[in-house]
């Protein structure tokens, strides 16, 4: 006999389900738990990976300069400006290692020895080349122009300070804060040419490695070799990474907002200024103010562009930099005071009774 089943048995038999309400919203709790747990790792993995990548471009720019060196037997300037009849701002830097950089075309393109404004290199400070940027510089993260403009995160190793024309006197030395620095401590400041070689041009030649110059007087000339570097070049940061520095969306002076801006606050790091108030007399010397304050590593962070000459980068707990032989290191932000002034001295061991204390921090 055939069986037969009536259809609202075979439903109670087999009913077809579905998810409750209760399970689920068990479920989306379930999901958000496992994706709150994901997403800090899925951050650190993005962080990490951009990281990386701005050490490979610093490295190359590193090369880059150290071919430089090589072919031309000398550290190029920081920065090159006219101060004969009216004063102008060229270039900086960053042209010279161009063609390192498979940027011939470019560093052939300008018109050297005519200012930044020139109708001939003014398109070309306009001119983006990831390979100086890094990718964690937010200035690329947060404008729609950021790409078409010379945006640059990494700057050159200017020691103390750097070199400025002052009430009426040329090449007078200054600290990040645009203080006088009275190096050798005998209350003169902003001396003369040739204040011999406890003077404090001297001083100031020894506490950094990238400097401005005039491009064809003699107003500002100074510069490191290799031959120069006598703390080694393994020992001597190179450049660095400053996210405060390159593209500028609150102007369109390219001699403000770009990575050919020979402006100092622009091109260099500076540590923090060792001696108070710029005055290196015995008993105020401290190198822990080198990593201090306004000098502090990853303390600029929250300043506008072009406002904070120091390394600043928005990796945690650092910055990248990179050494006179070719390698990147990432350099905590609590570095000792005393050895972050040593690393950036090419010159460092020769300073000892000039500053009245050693870079170890002994008086």
């Amino acid at each position: 006999m055939k069986r037969t089943v009536n259809r609202n048995q075979r439903n109670v038999v087999n009913p077809r389900r579905g998810f409750s309400f209760v399970e689920m919203i068990v479920t989306l709790a379930i999901l958000a738990l496992l994706f709150s747990l994901l997403s800090p790792a899925v951050t650190r993995s993005r962080q990490s990976a951009r990281q990386l990548e701005c050490m490979t471009r610093l490295r190359n720019v590193d090369m880059a300069m150290l071919n430089v060196l090589d072919t031309t037997g000398r550290f190029p300037a920081s920065g090159n400006f006219t101060d004969t009849g009216a004063f102008q701002t060229l270039h900086n830097w960053v042209l010279d290692v161009l063609p390192w950089l498979d940027q011939s075309a470019t560093y052939n393109a300008w018109k050297l020895g005519a200012p930044i404004q020139d109708p001939v290199n003014f398109p070309l400070t306009k001119l983006f080349f990831p390979i100086l940027v890094c990718p964690a510089d937010i200035s690329v993260e947060q404008s729609d122009d950021a790409t078409t403009y010379g945006n640059l995160s990494f700057v050159v190793n200017g020691g103390a300070g750097y070199t400025t024309y002052y009430q009426g006197v040329h090449d007078c030395p200054v600290d990040l804060l645009a203080q006088k620095l009275d190096l050798n401590g005998d209350g003169v400041t902003c001396p003369s040419s040739g204040d011999g070689a406890a003077g404090d041009k001297s001083i100031f030649l020894m506490m950094g490695l990238f400097f401005n110059e005039t491009w064809t007087e003699g107003v500002s000339r100074r510069h490191h070799t290799a031959a120069t570097v006598t703390d080694g070049m393994s020992n001597t940061v190179v450049l660095s990474e400053n996210v405060r520095t390159g593209y500028n969306p609150g102007t369109s002076d390219p001699s403000e907002s770009s990575w050919a801006s020979p402006h100092s606050v622009l091109t260099s790091f500076y540590i923090g200024d060792p001696c108070l108030l710029g005055g290196c007399t015995p008993g105020n010397v401290n190198y822990q103010r080198a990593n201090s304050e306004e000098g502090a590593i990853n303390s600029g962070l929250g300043l506008p562009e072009g406002k904070s000459p120091i390394p600043n980068s928005f990796h945690i707990g650092g910055v990248n930099m990179a050494f006179g032989d070719g390698r990147v290191q990432f350099i905590s932000q609590r570095i000792d005071g005393n050895v972050y002034a040593a690393i950036v001295s090419p010159q460092g061991a020769g300073l000892s009774g000039l500053l009245h204390q050693t870079l170890d921090g002994a008086p």
